[in-house]
């Protein structure tokens, strides 16, 4: 088992930040979805069994479910057996484990369908080294497709700026690195590792554009930054809470933007060329 305590998602956050989510993936990620199409085309496979790796209450699923025009089979993984009861998992299989007991898992597994893809939102800058690895030695095993969406990069562009933005950002990804993560750093390990492993790896950018038009998201994640960055303890307090403070008005009262960078990375083997 791994030896950090998986990080355990709050179902009302994963209500709230979904259609944001959606929007992101069909703005920036629409064409990763048309390439997978393309390869599994080529493949011949006509049932795909799709792994939701830390499924949450099932919005990776929700999103992608009517994206894919192919007969589908989905098994849903997760530690957190309240997320694994949700009515969104729908008929899934369901699974408890955390990603370092993934490439197990997936070896007992019976195949559900002519191939297999894993696939993940959010979840990546939360993980640890180790798991990372795992994650991707479960990619390699279950024949090197994948799709692992919305990981935080660390980017942040607030409209207005001012000085104390990159002193927040920096203790924001200060804590995401608690305990030797890779935090922002998760997408870019990921794509290397897997890289190693000998597939292709193709990323696109898929940012949060927060600002009046969902003012509770906007004011949730300022409030939960804020206390990311309390709690890592590198800025004065007294600063930070006055920061959070002008920033809340901001965001009371419409005046406030702010792109907050995602990953999303598309996981195919390399196809040899032909004799």
């Amino acid at each position: 088992m791994s030896e950090q305590t998986p990080v355990r998602a709050d179902c009302g956050w994963l209500a709230l930040r979904r259609a944001e989510d959606e929007e992101a993936r069909d703005r920036g990620g629409s064409h990763l979805l048309a390439r997978l199409g393309e390869h599994l085309v080529e493949s011949g496979a006509e049932v795909v069994e799709i792994v939701d790796v830390g499924a949450g209450t099932g919005a990776n699923a929700g999103y992608l479910r009517p994206r894919l025009p192919w007969a589908q089979e989905w098994v849903v993984v997760d530690h957190d057996a309240d997320h694994l009861r949700e009515a969104g998992h729908g008929d899934a299989v369901r699974v408890a484990a955390g990603v370092v007991d993934l490439p197990e898992v997936l070896r007992d597994l019976p195949p559900r369908g002519d191939l297999r893809l894993l696939t993940c939102a959010a979840l990546l800058d939360v993980l640890s080294g180790p798991e990372l690895e795992r994650f991707a030695d479960a990619v390699v095993d279950s024949g090197g497709r994948a799709l692992l969406t919305l990981t935080v990069d660390g980017s942040v562009r607030f409209d207005p700026g001012e000085v104390l933005d990159h002193g927040v950002r920096r203790a924001f990804d200060a804590h995401q690195r608690r305990g030797g993560r890779p935090g922002p750093d998760a997408a870019r390990e990921m794509a290397r590792l897997l890289v190693a492993r000998g597939l292709g790896v193709t990323v696109a950018r898929t940012p949060w554009r927060l600002g009046p038009e969902r003012p509770q998201l906007l004011r949730r994640w300022l409030d939960e930054r804020v206390d990311a960055v309390l709690e890592e303890g590198s800025l004065p307090p007294d600063e930070v809470t006055a920061w959070h403070a002008r920033r809340g008005a901001q965001a009371d009262a419409g005046q406030l933007r702010v792109g907050v960078g995602h990953v999303d990375l598309l996981v195919l083997p390399h196809i040899p060329p032909s004799a």
